[in-house]
């Protein structure tokens, strides 16, 4: 019997896969549209995410000088738009006070809602009507916090560093750099520190290491901290030189000094009360030896013609800076015009700086397993390496010294 033509094609598996391609075609270009278009609307999706981001951050900063709605408006438009928002194609919402969320009705945050609709490509074919892309943030101005060690470097790496085996306590005071590197402030290996908040103008790289009380991240991008001792006067270096400028002999071997000009250093191994002044040393190393009991109030330091501080580990020193004059709240000053030399604290636990440890030019140090601090104790330095542990407190309220305050920062907090 003859197969019928419509038998005979049945039968034939000639051109089967090109039968099948044909068929599977369109649903395999359909996927590979469906696909790149949602990469597509997630791409910008989060482009219109940073643009509300960055119109919050712009619009939180008009509150620290001008508090008027049309200056945040328009701050909060020009920064999205520079960031690639589209002002053809969606609104913006500016809500002074935020309007939702846990920020809701406080008057330093600001929220910025931005939507976008966008024709549809591919998907057209399915369905009709735009694509509604949604972004939302909230940034909020914060007051300015008191900041125990500040390092002045603009573009150092690491200008304020926790590292080794650094176990640092701050208390009710912060850490700030100026340094506009990635990584301004490190907390690296072991290395601990507990504050309140940490801020730079940069960005902080930090382990699980930096344990924080009050800021949930750390406050990256803020302003500078200006120089707070730029404008206090250098002391005269012209006096005579001291004729003793070594401190020792047997172990109960007591000295009182006073203000003067320590030329070639000041190295004490013994007991020594310090009356109250500025002890010029004019070059070589100022050196609290292991073996040394050291205490004085109203005391300045400043360090010249390259002079350094050394504080062994096991020095028992109370020191206090100045309550009023020149030299307020400065216990060591180093000649702004020096190298950036080195200077090392060390101490023991019962020791105490209570004052300011001001070095523009220079590098900061507290090493071994110090526990130099608690008081009233800052740092301003070009910047700062903490080796060891370290106890700072910033209450001075009782010394009469003044706090040193970040600006107001902006943070983004939804």
């Amino acid at each position: 019997m003859k197969k019928t033509l419509f038998q005979a094609f049945a039968n034939c598996r000639n051109g089967t896969i090109a039968v099948f391609t044909a068929l599977l075609m369109p649903i395999a270009i359909g996927g590979f549209g469906l696909g790149a278009e949602a990469s597509y609307w997630y791409f910008e999706q989060r482009k219109l995410q940073n643009a509300a981001d960055v119109a919050a951050y712009a619009a939180a900063a008009q509150l620290r000088t001008n508090r008027d709605e049309t200056s945040v408006t328009d701050a909060a438009t020009a920064a999205a738009v520079k960031t690639g928002y589209s002002t053809s194609l969606g609104t913006l919402t500016v809500s002074w006070p935020p309007s939702a969320g846990s920020f809701a009705g406080d008057t330093n945050a600001v929220e910025i809602a931005l939507r976008e609709d966008h024709p549809r490509l591919f998907t057209a074919i399915f369905s009709s009507g735009d694509v509604a892309l949604a972004g939302r943030a909230v940034a909020q101005l914060r007051q300015g916090f008191p900041t125990c060690i500040l390092a002045l470097d603009q573009s150092s790496p690491g200008a304020v560093t926790f590292t080794g085996s650094s176990d640092a306590t701050l208390e009710g005071c912060n850490v700030h750099a100026n340094s506009a590197a990635d990584d301004a402030v490190v907390v690296t290996g072991s290395g601990k520190v507990s504050t309140p908040c940490v801020s730079s103008v940069g960005e902080v790289d930090a382990t699980s290491g930096l344990d924080m009380s009050e800021c949930a991240s750390p406050i990256e991008y803020a302003e500078a901290i200006g120089d707070p001792f730029a404008n206090v006067p250098e002391p005269s270096t012209s006096a005579p030189c001291e004729p003793q400028n070594v401190f020792d002999g047997p172990p109960s071997t007591t000295y009182t000094i006073s203000e003067g000009r320590y030329c070639g250093g000041l190295s004490i191994k013994r007991t020594v009360i310090m009356n109250p002044g500025v002890y010029v040393i004019d070059g070589g190393t100022l050196e609290l030896s292991s073996t040394s009991i050291v205490d004085g109030a109203g005391v300045t330091f400043y360090l010249t013609d390259g002079a350094t501080i050394s504080i062994a580990g096991t020095a028992d020193v109370t020191l206090s800076a100045p309550t009023s004059g020149d030299y307020q709240g400065i216990l060591i000053f180093v000649d702004r015009s020096d190298p950036n030399a080195t200077h090392i604290f060390n101490g023991s636990s019962t020791s105490s700086l209570n004052g300011a440890i001001y070095a523009a030019s220079g590098h900061v140090e507290f090493a071994g397993t110090s526990s130099v601090g608690g008081g009233c104790t800052q740092i301003v330095a070009n910047t700062v390496e903490i080796t060891g542990e370290a106890g700072i407190g910033s209450d001075c309220t009782d010394l009469g010294f003044n706090d040193i305050l970040n600006s107001q920062l902006v943070q983004l907090v939804e």
